[in-house]
């Protein structure tokens, strides 16, 4: 299982709200001041459609992850389930 925990502000919202979107991904409420999205398959975003900036983007996972980051570069996030 894949699941990235987001911090709860305003900067974040577009990630929460594009993880919504996707199919197979569950968007619940994780830890105070945090929302979970997890799912069996693969976690995946791009930079530009989130409308992030690099500062931005680059504290998308401050809030901390389960799985495997098989991709993060400047423009795509790919967080599978397998531990590397």
């Amino acid at each position: 299982m894949a699941t990235l925990f987001v911090l709860n502000v305003e900067e974040f919202r577009p990630l929460i709200e594009q993880a919504r979107l996707q199919t197979a991904v569950t968007v619940s409420a994780g830890p105070r001041g945090y929302t979970r999205i997890t799912t069996a398959g693969e976690l995946s975003f791009n930079r530009k459609a989130l409308g992030f900036k690099p500062a931005v983007w680059y504290g998308a996972l401050t809030g901390g992850l389960v799985g495997h980051v098989a991709e993060f570069s400047r423009d795509n996030l790919r967080i599978t389930g397998d531990v590397a």
